[in-house]
């Protein structure tokens, strides 16, 4: 078995274990925790030179995910990505449970805290991993 796929099966278990002994609440913080820290691996440079500028960041994001697929609208930024962002779940174990999902909720609030220096609320609207054809997030502050 090659390392790779050891990796999967390891990660498959582990959400499958934090979903079968943690509640919803504690499996959302560490789920969470998981993507600030993958933000702060490098994406959140780029939210640094956005500092205090919303609209920037969106345009940051626009960049990356696509025209289109993150929008403004006052307090409120609606985030679309239009495909599987991260690779663990675009080339990683077809049976990650959605679990894993909250991980980009967490991703998003480091970035927009970064950049807003204030607490965010992510909500997950949608998931690839749930069965829809984009993921969708909403950022209010």
């Amino acid at each position: 078995m090659t390392q790779k796929k050891i990796t999967e099966r390891w990660v498959q278990n582990l959400v499958a274990s934090m979903d079968a002994h943690l509640d919803e609440q504690t499996k959302t913080a560490l789920m969470e925790s998981c993507g600030r820290a993958c933000a702060r691996g490098g994406a959140i440079n780029s939210a640094k030179t956005c500092q205090g500028n919303a609209d920037r960041l969106v345009t940051t994001l626009e960049n990356s995910i696509g025209k289109g697929h993150a929008r403004r609208d006052g307090d409120v930024v609606h985030v679309v990505y239009p495909k599987r962002l991260c690779h663990l779940v675009a080339k990683g174990p077809p049976a990650l449970p959605d679990t894993y999902c909250l991980c980009s909720r967490g991703w998003l609030k480091e970035m927009f805290e970064t950049v807003l220096g204030e607490p965010v609320e992510v909500e997950l609207l949608d998931s690839v991993k749930r069965g829809a054809d984009q993921c969708s997030f909403t950022v209010r502050w």
